[in-house]
């Protein structure tokens, strides 16, 4: 058990994660719930990381919707980002080939250090079978596959936003059943570190780190 001094500081750092997200600053408590989330993991105090995961969940969101607002129904597509990428435009983003799973991360990263929202997502070369990829990376790579576009040249709003969806799924689906607790626990923050945006993720580390704390 962690001591009560560290879980203190969590509870604060919770406390102040609630208090930004109803003030509606909604990067300011995302940063603060992930703060708390590994603090509490990092301490094995799985039951206050479980409370974290709800707040963090509705910050993102919030954010998610604010980027969806901002996009008014159109979706930006991008071929690369640079590598020295310093603003992002707020709304949705596709990164199409020859852009990979590297240039939507730098530009979903760059969006959330300047506070900007902005939903990415990566898409690659179609597959032999005429399927989509979708790609994330961060400490994981995940993929799926989605049917394509109905005007492959221009993506809709739809179906970005069906394919980020399908991205999640496929990290719960694809996690190994037989995982143990601790394991399964630290590869459904890994997955969640790569693909932020989607809720049943956060709700399938919520569920694992209540099965780890009885």
């Amino acid at each position: 058990m962690p001591a009560k001094s560290t879980s203190s500081r969590i509870e604060k750092t919770l406390a102040s994660a609630e208090q930004a997200l109803q003030a509606g600053k909604w990067f300011e408590a995302e940063r603060l719930a992930i703060e708390a989330l590994d603090a509490a993991i990092g301490a094995g105090d799985h039951g206050l990381a479980a409370d974290v995961c709800l707040p963090l969940q509705e910050a993102r969101r919030q954010r998610r919707l604010a980027a969806i607002d901002a996009a008014d129904g159109q979706v930006s597509l991008h071929t690369n980002i640079s590598q020295e990428i310093e603003s992002a435009d707020p709304g949705v983003h596709l990164i199409v080939p020859h852009g990979v799973g590297a240039d939507a991360r730098r530009l979903r990263i760059c969006a959330l250090q300047t506070e900007v929202p902005a939903l990415v997502v990566c898409r690659e070369p179609d597959t032999m079978r005429g399927l989509v990829p979708i790609v994330a990376i961060g400490p994981v790579t995940i993929r799926a596959q989605v049917d394509p576009p109905a005007d492959p040249s221009s993506p809709d709003l739809a179906w970005v936003l069906a394919a980020q969806e399908a991205l999640g799924d496929a990290a719960i689906e694809n996690l190994d059943p037989a995982l143990p607790g601790p394991a399964r626990i630290e590869a459904l923050r890994e997955a969640l570190e790569s693909v932020p945006d989607h809720e049943r993720l956060h709700q399938a580390l919520a569920a694992a780190l209540r099965d780890a704390a009885g």
